[in-house]
């Protein structure tokens, strides 16, 4: 089975989307038959979660989640069960809603963790060092963490790992979702912030630089902070590339991306090593 997000299912007169779906596609039962779609989610039926998914979607121990650009203020998060009984209806419910203070845009695709864990970015909210491309709410955007319930039916806990602040050296404006790496270290970028150079592009509301690939270390107690470490920013300089995009993590430790602009002047491949 293949899972999936359609963004909206329908626009107004003044081109504004709505709604959005979720679908699972089944293979056929004989080669070169017809895959079978079935819509499991309908946020036109169901706004209390929110509405209009941009990202894919993570299963985890059966269920699957994934995130609404809308709702909740800034965005939302959501889950769906499957059905206890075959051709059932699947249940849908609200993780979180964020508030621009925790973040604001929902962008990429979550990832799971260990016990239940999702990590997940929002492109702006967080901090208050930028205004919000996407939703012009303060914030150069962030990383969170939603711990599972300890009991069935339970709230969910939502933390805010790192604000980013596009100031210092720190990224801004993370657009793509976080890697998981060895010892719960997590990886990502950043499509903008970094040292600002003469190559890069002032961002509108107020980040500069060309954007940063970056590694997050969890606290070494319960309850602490967590740590940021630059491990590059983008220059668009002799060959590098700016506004780098969704990253991947080799087995050998090595992150690879693309960046949308730089090198030669229509973006680069890199890699980065830790």
């Amino acid at each position: 089975v293949v899972y999936g997000t359609a963004y909206s299912d329908s626009f107004s007169c003044c081109y504004l989307a709505t709604g959005g779906t979720v679908f699972q596609l089944k293979a056929p039962s004989t080669p070169g038959g017809v895959w079978t779609e079935d819509t499991i989610a309908d946020f036109a039926l169901n706004t209390s979660v929110g509405d209009l998914p941009a990202a894919g979607l993570v299963g985890q121990g059966g269920a699957v989640y994934g995130t609404n650009t809308n709702g909740g203020y800034c965005g939302t998060v959501f889950g769906l069960t499957p059905p206890a009984t075959p051709n059932g209806t699947w249940t849908t419910t609200l993780i979180h809603g964020f508030q621009g203070s925790d973040g604001c845009g929902l962008l990429s695709n979550l990832i799971a963790g260990p016990e239940g864990t999702l990590y997940g970015t929002t492109a702006g909210g967080g901090s208050t060092g930028c205004l919000d491309y996407y939703s012009q709410e303060a914030g150069c955007g962030t990383v969170f963490q939603l711990t599972p319930p300890a009991v069935s039916g339970g709230a969910w806990t939502e933390n805010v790992l790192y604000a980013f602040t596009g100031t210092n050296g720190d990224g801004a404006y993370p657009t793509g979702s976080v890697l998981l790496g060895k010892n719960g270290v997590l990886y990502g970028s950043t499509s903008y912030g970094g040292l600002a150079g003469p190559g890069c592009i002032a961002r509108v509301g107020g980040a500069k630089g060309c954007g940063t690939v970056f590694q997050l270390t969890p606290p070494t107690v319960p309850g602490g902070a967590w740590t940021e470490t630059i491990l590059h920013s983008f220059t668009a300089q002799n060959g590098d590339g700016s506004e780098p995009g969704q990253l991947t993590l080799a087995p050998n430790g090595v992150l690879y991306g693309p960046a949308a602009s730089g090198g030669v002047g229509s973006g680069t491949i890199f890699a980065v090593k830790p």
